[in-house]
């Protein structure tokens, strides 16, 4: 059995070394647009990569629902008061409630928990609404933490801020003190 094996070029090494490095360069320098695209130059594709970031993300604001956005009106000489909702999903997709700021109040996201001395409230820095699903800030969960309503304030402008970098821009509706008292009877 012979184990000698000899490649044999029909143009000799040094001449299929040559056309192998050139057609290397040739491609590295080619005229289509994949360099540029590379080197950041094609607009055009960014541009069509941001507007399909863009449509994904609009598509996911615009599969959610907002119900009985509230606010309830701070009791007499009081700067805190608490904001409910429930935000529903009806996307195929996830998404994360990463924020909600108004630029009349101070608005922070909170949970209460039951624990072995009681209840605890907490900042919650995100939530997650599952595809066809819905969170509920309430009473004694999750809710809406305001500080600094005008006392004026008939309604309070929002903006909910999501992981997609997508926001929903939104009105919770102050209720009366005496309403909300008495509802909670």
């Amino acid at each position: 059995m012979n184990i000698n094996h000899r490649t044999v070029y029909p143009f000799g090494a040094a001449k299929a070394l040559a056309i192998f490095l050139i057609a290397v360069t040739l491609q590295a320098c080619g005229t289509n647009t994949d360099s540029a695209k590379s080197a950041g130059n094609d607009s055009s594709a960014s541009k069509a990569h941001d507007d399909h970031q863009m449509e994904t993300r609009d598509n996911a604001i615009a599969a959610l629902h907002l119900v009985e956005a509230r606010v309830n009106e701070p009791a007499p000489g009081q700067r805190m008061s608490a904001g409910y909702f429930t935000l529903m999903n009806h996307g195929t997709e996830a998404i994360t409630l990463t924020k909600i700021a108004s630029d009349a109040a101070d608005v922070q996201m909170h949970t209460t928990t039951l624990e072995a001395s009681g209840t605890t409230m907490r900042p919650l820095d995100k939530i997650t609404i599952a595809p066809n699903g819905q969170i509920v800030f309430q009473p004694g969960g999750n809710h809406l933490m305001i500080r600094n309503l005008s006392a004026e304030a008939k309604s309070l402008a929002m903006t909910m801020t999501f992981d997609n970098g997508g926001s929903l821009n939104t009105s919770f509706t102050v209720i009366p003190m005496d309403a909300w008292m008495n509802a909670t009877r």
